[in-house]
């Protein structure tokens, strides 16, 4: 029996019916005319649960934030034109630190490109430089042919985007007019069209390896043989509770400093780590500290630390600096040559079959001894305050939320107070973060999409220049009744510059890198419909935040700090920290 169709949906319903059954859940849509045949079959599909955004970039970055939450691919859909680069930062971002996304762009016929068609851009391979899969589809083809390669490719497109390569995918969509569901371009017989759509299709994936691990692995076993002055370090990662117990056992057998970046969740954990170092930064301000110790050999795990100080240590000839992950990624330093592509988990246990040939030195041992001083000084001068402060409201933060939190920390000034000042917590908590580009982009698009599928408290700390760059996600966050608590830091400049060379230079730092809104935040957040809060004490916040973790509804907290004594408290506690290092360097003869 003949039928009449619009080969259009039928290609729509072949893309969203294959990447479900493959195991996407998740879906964001932003409104548009051509990509209408997406739009309707996704809709029809109870597998998948869809989010709407005004705002495409918004809609990126929330997608980013469901698939870190889920750690699952999730569907990106924009219609054509200008709609396709607005999402191109959270690709970015998501190609920067492996999220999973399936990126669906509809799109005119190719034949309208670089003619002045309205709302036609050329988007073939438009995110070329940060994409794991491209797939033009072309015009929507019912052969057996087409529609073989069709689903081939998609289900490569998923394997690569979940697990082979991780990141994200495109595929884009090319339809004709008519576009809506009620519209007919073709007339095929049913039974055919059924038995075609209804074939099976498999893919063989091959993952990509690097022949000189195993060569790498040989190396790091030799320097762990030789010598005691080792040092584990971990940055951000998507790292499980039996990770970090072996990361423990590896570092007490060996007698290891483990020095966890805040990002990499090590600090924020219930179990005891007698080795974590949380303080190393501090340690790295001291040139004469980097002297005394000569170490041999890092093992990295995740992506580069927060700490710019670290490169002290991994650009040194003398220090063989190896980067063990999956996939091989982050080499943050061009001299590091020992690249072990490996799952960490699997290296750990290798290693973990050496035997000792050597003594335990001292070196443990003193770097123990200082990360406790520089603990206590560091609670001395930053803490010692009933008032709030900059510095301390991460810190105050993480004290004061319930166990199994969520938080995902802003860039810029925010995500370095949370690795640079905070201590270890016996308190499971989950820490967020755009590190891939480290934009101040879509922060809080991502929050509100890990929060939409959080079943425990989710929040974000955020500074003035982040929230003002996403403010328009607030209608998200209103409209989908999402329960993330916003914590924002208000200095209204952009603080940041004037940590660096260039606050030497008053006058352009003052015209051309502080940048004061001088806006009425608690206005423009109650417009939205959410619940606003100014908090200018250290009680008041810690109240706010044990209330807020049982009302579960969404809320901004607005704490205004001053960057000129919050800069003046952070450098009185740099000099005081290099002073004592240096002291007890000298004292013991070290």
């Amino acid at each position: 029996m003949q039928i009449k169709i619009n080969r259009n949906y039928i290609w729509s319903n072949i893309l969203v019916d294959q990447l479900a059954e493959c195991g996407v859940k998740y879906a964001c849509i932003s409104p548009g005319s051509r990509s209408t045949p997406l739009t309707y079959s996704i809709s029809q599909n109870s597998k998948i649960k869809t989010f709407v955004h005004v705002d495409e970039r918004s809609s990126g970055f929330f997608a980013l934030g469901l698939a870190k939450k889920s750690n699952t691919p999730v569907i990106v859909i924009t219609t054509s034109g200008t709609a396709t680069a607005e999402l191109y930062p959270a690709v970015i971002e998501a190609y920067q630190n492996r999220v999973p996304l399936i990126v669906c762009t509809a799109d005119r016929p190719s034949y309208l490109r670089n003619t002045g068609a309205n709302q036609t851009i050329n988007q073939d391979n438009i995110y070329k430089n940060h994409i794991r899969f491209f797939y033009d589809t072309g015009l929507p083809d019912l052969t057996l042919k087409s529609i073989k390669k069709f689903k081939g490719s998609l289900i490569k497109a998923f394997d690569i985007a979940s697990r082979t390569d991780k990141g994200p995918v495109h595929f884009n969509l090319q339809f004709e007019k008519p576009l809506e569901p009620d519209s007919f371009t073709d007339s095929l017989e049913e039974k055919l069209l059924v038995e075609t759509l209804a074939e099976e299709y498999s893919v063989n994936i091959k993952c990509k390896t690097n022949n000189q691990t195993k060569a790498n692995i040989n190396t790091l076993i030799s320097s762990l043989r030789k010598s005691d002055f080792g040092l584990i370090t971990i940055g951000a990662g998507n790292f499980d509770r039996s990770f970090f117990r072996l990361i423990n056992e590896y570092s007490l057998k060996f007698s290891l400093p483990v020095f966890a970046d805040a990002t990499s969740g090590l600090r924020f954990n219930k179990d005891d780590f007698p080795n974590l170092i949380t303080n190393y930064d501090s340690f790295l301000r001291s040139d004469n500290f980097i002297k005394k110790f000569h170490l041999k050999y890092i093992i990295h795990f995740g992506r580069p630390l927060t700490s710019p100080r670290f490169e002290k240590l991994t650009a040194k000839k003398s220090v063989k600096v190896f980067i063990a992950n999956k996939f091989g990624d982050f080499r943050f330093n061009k001299a590091i040559n020992f690249i072990i592509d490996q799952n960490e988990s699997a290296l750990l246990e290798k290693l973990s079959a050496e035997k000792l040939t050597w003594d335990t030195g001292p070196f443990l041992y003193i770097i123990k001894d200082i990360d406790l001083m520089l603990e206590r000084l560091k609670n001395k001068i930053l803490f010692d305050t009933k008032k709030i402060n900059e510095v301390q409201i991460i810190s105050e933060v993480l004290n004061s939320i319930p166990p199994n939190s969520s938080v995902m920390v802003g860039n810029s000034v925010p995500i370095r107070d949370l690795d640079l000042l905070t201590s270890s917590l016996k308190k499971d908590i989950t820490i967020y973060q755009n590190r891939g580009a480290s934009g101040i982009d879509g922060v809080i698009s991502t929050a509100s999409g890990i929060s939409s599928l959080s079943k425990t408290p989710m929040y974000l700390i955020i500074g003035d220049q982040s929230f003002y760059h996403d403010i328009n996600s607030l209608l998200t966050i209103r409209k989908l009744k999402i329960p993330l608590l916003i914590v924002l830091i208000n200095n209204n400049c952009g603080a940041i510059f004037k940590f660096l060379p260039i606050a030497k230079h008053k006058n352009i730092l003052d015209r051309y890198f502080l940048t004061p809104t001088n806006l009425d935040f608690s206005k423009i957040v109650q417009a939205f419909g959410i619940d606003y809060r100014e908090i200018k004490t250290r009680q008041e916040l810690i109240n706010h935040l044990k209330v807020s973790a049982v009302r579960k509804q969404p809320a901004v907290f607005e704490i205004k700090t001053n960057s000129d004594s919050s800069l003046s408290l952070r450098n009185k506690y740099w000099k005081m920290a290099e002073l004592t290092i240096d002291n007890y360097l000298r004292k013991y003869e070290v």
